[in-house]
């Protein structure tokens, strides 16, 4: 990440975390959850391992169960009306980002540093349950599976996986419009007679935006606007330095290539009805009087993992102020001669900027402290960051030299040919079959899922996106393989097992 925008972020997140924390009656957490070296995110694992690497309510067996049922309950009972709760600030937050959104900016670096920290101020207030909604999902679903394994261990994570499949996710949403958009371009000629769909194949998406080739196709012009207009603040990177779909249109145009790619399908029809067969067979092996307990601990695991993809989707509603703000008062920067680029800002610290807008800093310390931190961010974008912070070693996991291990993901085996992504600039050469690997994945590179055999990423665990949706379109995917993005090259074999988390190499 670019050093200004996290320093916005490690606010609101570490606030979010106090306030969770209370909310959860977890004892209170002094340090940094999460702090960045080197440009690279790195999470505390002590911390992790402390407040969540044990269960509140781990039975293990059916009278254990039955004794702790209320005790887990009363525990959890604040989980019952975060949701709600949750919705409520949703719509103060969305009505106060639309008053920003349209409120004229002011002309100097003041005006603009005051609306930038509002912009951040709305979202610190925003996120403040969020991180309790993460945990929350976490514990539901690690004790939805313990549940399970009581009452059959054989097929406990068979059923637990084809249960949790199934969820309506905004990013589901999202898929299901740019299917309709990819519908669009494979039935709608331009008056040559042309297929967008075939216009698409052997034109470069930014080309096609930039040459109003689109607006031979009304009907698909008019839908692909309504899409930006919906969903355009969607990240492609974590990073608001990177633009967001409403400034790079032609990354929504390479997603829908990509659906053009493979033979239409409907995935979430079979994955429901998975799902369901899976819900029949738990309880049909599942004392009566324990019905409803399970029914809502799985209602709650769905619930919460709605709102955990719901909650960054409108999280990220924060970029486009964001961005507008910080590209104005780059362009006021640029102008005094600060940066050479307005984007530069994106390379100074917080603390610095502030003084230097109000007059407590030095403008040519803020020049050179930008300047430093752009020339860092270029080299270490470039490298693998430490998997552990200090080890110099970034090899891949123990096992046999042709196993590379990590976490299970997503059920099922596949092989294929490695495509290495590291950013939306590959979208439009990825093809169709081959193993999809990344350091991580954003719901907005969901679309690669429809083309890819498996999912191997460096980073993420069960819960990640990645392993989410992998699991939705019933592909393999193995989570937090070290150092695979140097392990592997484009081109390699490998046979993917995701119900082990081990990634074969085969050639």
């Amino acid at each position: 990440m670019t050093p200004l925008p996290w320093d916005l972020i490690e606010e609101g997140f570490h606030k979010s975390l106090e306030y969770s924390f209370k909310l959860m009656d977890f004892p209170p957490f002094d340090g940094k959850w999460f702090a960045m070296f080197d440009n690279y995110i790195y999470g505390d694992q002590n911390a992790v391992r402390f407040y969540l690497g044990t269960l509140p309510f781990a039975p293990s067996d059916e009278e254990s169960l039955r004794a702790g049922i209320q005790e887990f309950v009363k525990k959890y009972d604040w989980a019952l009306t975060l949701p709600s709760e949750w919705m409520r600030g949703l719509d103060r937050y969305l009505l106060r980002l639309g008053a920003l959104n349209s409120e004229p900016l002011g002309r100097t670096p003041k005006e603009l540093w005051a609306y930038i920290l509002r912009v951040s101020a709305v979202g610190v207030e925003y996120f403040r349950p969020n991180i309790a909604i993460s945990v929350t999902q976490s514990v539901l679903y690690r004790s939805l599976l313990g549940f399970i394994k009581i009452f059959t261990s054989e097929s406990a994570l068979s059923i637990f996986d084809r249960i949790t499949a199934y969820c309506e996710t905004k990013t589901s949403l999202v898929n299901r419009e740019l299917k309709r958009l990819a519908e669009l371009a494979r039935t709608e000629k331009n008056p040559a007679g042309k297929t967008l769909a075939d216009l698409m194949r052997d034109t470069r998406s930014d080309a096609l935006v930039a040459s109003g080739a689109l607006d031979g196709y009304p009907s698909f012009r008019k839908a692909f606007s309504v899409f930006l207009e919906d969903h355009g603040h969607r990240e492609v990177e974590f990073d608001p330095y990177i633009p967001t779909w409403t400034e790079a249109p032609w990354v929504v145009l390479d997603n829908v290539k990509l659906i053009l790619s493979v033979p239409a399908r409907d995935d979430n029809i079979q994955v429901k009805r998975n799902a369901s067969e899976a819900e029949s067979e738990l309880f049909a092996i599942l004392p009566e009087d324990l019905h409803l307990f399970f029914r809502e601990i799985i209602r709650l695991v769905r619930l919460y993992t709605e709102l955990d993809d719901v909650e960054h989707y409108q999280t990220t509603r924060l970029y486009l102020p964001i961005r507008r703000g910080l590209k104005a008062l780059g362009a006021i920067l640029a102008e005094q001669g600060v940066v050479g680029d307005p984007m530069d800002v994106f390379f100074a610290r917080k603390v610095t900027l502030e003084a230097s807008v109000n007059g407590t800093g030095s403008w040519q310390d803020l020049a050179e402290e930008i300047r430093a931190n752009r020339d860092a961010y270029r080299l270490n974008r470039a490298r693998s960051p430490e998997w552990i912070l200090g080890e110099e070693t970034n090899a891949a996991s123990p096992g046999d030299e042709n196993e590379l291990h990590g976490l299970a993901g997503s059920p099922g085996i596949a092989e294929g040919l490695v495509f290495i992504i590291e950013s939306s600039d590959d979208f439009a050469s990825f093809p169709r079959g081959a193993v999809l690997v990344a350091r991580t994945t954003n719901p907005a590179w969901t679309p690669l899922f429809y083309a890819a055999s498996a999912l191997v990423t460096e980073s993420g665990g069960p819960l990640s996106h990645g392993a989410v949706t992998a699991r939705e379109m019933k592909i393999p995917a193995v989570m937090s393989v070290r150092g695979v993005m140097n392990v592997l090259k484009n081109g390699d074999r490998v046979r993917v097992d995701g119900g082990k988390g081990v990634v074969y190499v085969t050639q």
